[in-house]
């Protein structure tokens, strides 16, 4: 049985860490280890704690506006350690042009935005 969690987010100017609205890439991380505290209390009934960070990439820049999606999944268990693979995706972003302040583009193909791989321990 696969054990994974999702969740979806989207950024807004209180994301904003750069200017031309860029978000912080330490922002989607953030929203990965809370999505791997869902996760671990999901599978061990707690959050447990983040040992180890064995790599992070980061793949296109997010803005304010874009949709993301945030996805978590088991990929290695062993007792109480559990290795977890996290990757966001912009599912969805601002027009160049928009007709309304509140139009959005859908993206055929979601763009992967940032890939990490987290070690927990539960308590």
């Amino acid at each position: 049985m696969t054990q994974e969690v999702t969740m979806r987010y989207r950024m807004s100017d209180r994301d904003v860490f750069y200017g031309g609205g860029v978000v912080n890439g330490a922002r989607s991380i953030t929203y990965m280890g809370d999505l791997c505290d869902r996760l671990m209390a999901k599978v061990y009934g707690n959050v447990g704690r983040c040992t180890c960070v064995e790599q992070v990439r980061l793949y296109v820049p997010v803005f304010a506006g874009d949709y993301m999606e945030f996805h978590a999944r088991v990929v290695e268990q062993k007792d109480k350690t559990c290795k977890i693979e996290c990757r966001s995706f912009k599912v969805a972003v601002i027009p160049e042009n928009p007709e309304y302040p509140s139009s959005i583009d859908v993206l055929e193909d979601p763009e992967l935005s940032t890939a990490a791989t987290f070690i927990y321990e539960a308590k």
